[in-house]
């Protein structure tokens, strides 16, 4: 879908996003999910989502992992209900160096888009 989309074109559009997070082994740490408006876009800094918690945060500038939504009620890792988001996103992160340091300090993590479109309601 999103090689046809401008990143532009996903301003003020809603966003259910699945964050899963694997350790330099490939092992899942964990999976977030987050809803939000985007509330700006720059190639070089990303998309921003403002949260309904006032919270915001950057996901990387690619449209790649951005699907259209099908109606319903989704739930983010809150459990809040987001009805009708006008797309899916799912990024999956991974931790690329060593976890020998404090969570948090040093870390670097690789964004890779998937591109699959997400299996709703299977």
């Amino acid at each position: 879908m999103s090689e046809a989309i401008a990143l532009e074109a996903l301003l003020d559009k809603t966003a259910l996003v699945a964050l899963n997070y694997f350790d330099v082994d490939g092992a899942a740490l964990q999976q977030r999910l987050l809803a939000g408006c985007v509330v700006r876009v720059t190639p070089k800094d990303g998309l921003t989502l403002r949260q309904r918690s006032g919270e915001e945060f950057t996901l990387p500038s690619s449209a790649a992992p951005w699907f259209v939504a099908p109606a319903g009620v989704y739930r983010d890792s809150a459990g809040e209900a987001v009805e009708n988001p006008d797309y899916l996103v799912t990024w999956n992160v991974y931790r690329c160096q060593d976890d020998d340091k404090p969570e948090g300090e040093h870390q670097w993590w690789e964004w890779v888009a998937n591109t699959q479109p997400p299996s709703v309601g299977a």
